[in-house]
């Protein structure tokens, strides 16, 4: 079984990564700055970890907790909720991921994107 690697949102850069190494012994990542080419490394703490759902969208993209996804001009946060697992969710409704992954488009996320989050909880 493949395991799904999660990407992490680094507080302090106030920016969305890929990780490297999760080390869980010392309770840190490792992670690839592409802008820097340098290598960085952060105590859980200082991280956010965005869990790799398992479904990519329309485009062929891995949709993480956290995401925002567009459906027909609306937009919706990515979440995990007990009992329903997956799910997109705005102010008006909530909807299972596993059944709209394939019409979804992923379009930012909540810790780089705050005007989308605000389409989500205004719609």
């Amino acid at each position: 079984m493949k395991m799904l690697q999660p990407k992490i949102y680094v507080k302090d850069k106030n920016k969305v990564y890929d990780t490297q190494v999760i080390d869980y012994k010392h309770k840190m990542v490792i992670f690839f700055d592409n802008e820097t080419q340098c290598t960085y490394t952060r105590l859980f703490n200082e991280i956010e970890f965005m869990e790799n759902t398992g479904y990519v969208d329309i485009n062929k993209k891995h949709i993480y907790v956290g995401d925002i996804v567009e459906i027909l001009g609306v937009y919706f946060e990515v979440k995990y909720k007990a009992l329903k697992g997956y799910v997109i969710k705005n102010k008006e409704y909530t909807l299972s991921l596993e059944y709209n992954f394939d019409c979804v488009s992923v379009v930012g996320n909540i810790y780089e994107n705050k005007e989308l989050v605000e389409l989500c909880t205004n719609y």
